[in-house]
């Protein structure tokens, strides 16, 4: 490259061979005077940007609780309106969603960044009236999913300590059931807000793809990524819902979500096949809400067949996040921006330090597969969605909403969940909803020997409101006590 940024020929050349074109010299030469042309406009254009990371607020400090719940954040809690639909309601985010002037970590032992701008839904948080506490600790980079993979402190879940809090937003599910927040926000890629709020027994939303801007949000796989509240009931996690939801010009993969209503007497549908490898503790507990539910409401059972899904996931998420590590932190296409410092501050990190041995279990087989066979595995993960998203629309035809159990079994003990197989007792019954884009409300209807065992209720895309009025029909319905 020329001092003025213009590429030379081998440079030009070493690109053109890579993306496997085979242009003449004098086809470079002018490639190089276009490329010199545009090298001066992306510069006035970068002056432009979003400012990049800022000193840390002198109002910050690393918070402690006994559970290892939250991070960075501020000595007193920071209040941009003193009215709004969340007056005064106490609030903490996940580590990898954006707040101007906190130490982000994305729960790594050896990142750290600091944005000079909210995420979106921190905005809208703070336009809604909440007291903002701080950053909630997390699983690294967001890989759970048992939350017990924090660089920074480990999470303890506050209503069993021997068992797994649930993860990727370990702190934020934990803030929320031991009181340290009214409401929090997760991430949710597979199942990540969900499994927590499974794990501690609250309530957490997994919205429909794009009704929730993902601007300001670390990503995982931007076309699976959503952002969502946990609460411990629906009707809070309803309000944290309507504060942050709506489209974003900052990401073009938002939209407005209709007003839809469910009606009087909806009806419940059961898919058997989120059934099949659920403990006897579930099934038991899980026919119990059937039972109840059929005093009240028509319920259906639902023929949705899983076939690969699970695999299927695998294949997307792994492989697109080993993708987002390739482009160096930049996302291209789909998905919400992030700045140039961030990558920057990632760049270094990854030259630096690298991710975890857990990342790189999770991640590797899929990332490598998919290079061996230069992309297919991926398309085949994504046709299997599409099949599996047929079988839903088949049954929302039938029936208003779908009703699982959140987790195969009740919450682990801690240390018996790796990157294997037993991960799906997690993600088995959560990640088949971020493939397809459907919202789900996961929330706790029963208690076994002392632990949670949850629901989650599944509409029709862009009918979060109703996923969520049907959740709150069940609330009223069960008694966990």
């Amino acid at each position: 490259m020329t001092g003025d940024g213009t590429p030379d020929l081998d440079e030009l050349a070493a690109v053109a061979t890579e993306l496997e074109f085979d242009p003449p010299e004098s086809v470079l030469k002018s490639v190089r005077d276009a490329a010199s042309q545009l090298a001066s406009s992306a510069a006035t254009v970068r002056e432009r940007e979003t400012p990049v990371a800022t000193e840390n607020s002198s109002q910050e400090e690393l918070l402690d609780d006994e559970y290892g719940a939250l991070l960075y954040g501020y000595k007193t809690p920071h209040q941009r309106h003193a009215d709004g639909r969340l007056d005064g309601c106490r609030v903490a985010v996940k580590d990898n969603i954006a707040v101007k002037g906190l130490t982000m970590t994305c729960g790594s032992s050896e990142f750290e960044y600091t944005p000079g701008f909210n995420a979106t839904v921190v905005d809208r948080l703070l336009d809604a009236g909440v007291n903002l506490v701080g950053k909630a600790n997390m699983d690294a980079f967001a890989f759970g999913p048992s939350g017990e993979f924090s660089g920074r402190k480990p999470v303890t879940n506050p209503i069993a300590e021997d068992r797994i809090p649930g993860g990727a937003s370990s702190g934020s599910g934990t803030a929320v059931a031991a009181g340290i927040v009214d409401v929090a926000l997760g991430t949710d890629t597979g199942g990540s807000v969900r499994i927590p709020a499974a794990c501690c027994g609250v309530v957490g939303v997994k919205p429909t793809f794009g009704a929730i801007s993902t601007h300001g949000v670390v990503p995982f796989a931007p076309s699976l990524d959503t952002v969502g509240p946990l609460a411990r009931d629906v009707s809070t996690a309803t309000d944290a819902f309507t504060a942050i939801h709506g489209s974003d010009s900052r990401d073009a993969t938002t939209a407005q979500t209709p007003s839809l209503e469910l009606p009087d007497t909806p009806t419940f549908g059961i898919p058997e096949s989120f059934l099949e490898d659920c403990t006897s503790q579930v099934v038991d507990e899980f026919a119990e809400l059937r039972e109840t539910l059929s005093t009240k409401f028509e319920v259906r059972p639902v023929d949705l067949p899983l076939g690969s899904i699970e695999a299927a996931y695998s294949l997307v998420g792994a492989t697109e996040f080993a993708w987002f590590i390739r482009q160096q932190g930049i996302s291209r296409g789909i998905g919400a921006t992030y700045d140039a410092g961030w990558a920057d501050a990632l760049h270094e990190f990854m030259t630096e330090h690298g991710f975890s041995d857990h990342v790189a279990e999770r991640v590797l087989p899929a990332a490598t597969i998919d290079a061996r066979e230069s992309g297919k595995p991926y398309l085949a993960g994504r046709r299997e969605a599409r099949r599996f998203d047929q079988y839903l629309q088949e049954a929302f035809a039938d029936v208003d909403l779908l009703v699982t159990p959140t987790l195969r079994s009740v919450p682990h003990e801690r240390g018996n969940i790796g990157a294997d197989g037993s991960m799906y007792d997690l993600l088995g019954n959560t990640a088949p909803f971020n493939l397809t884009g459907h919202p789900a409300v996961t929330l706790p209807v029963a208690e076994r020997d002392g632990l949670p065992v949850s629901a989650q209720v599944i509409a029709p895309r862009f009918a979060d409101k109703i996923a969520l009025a049907g959740a709150k029909q069940i609330e009223d319905h069960v008694d966990t006590s």
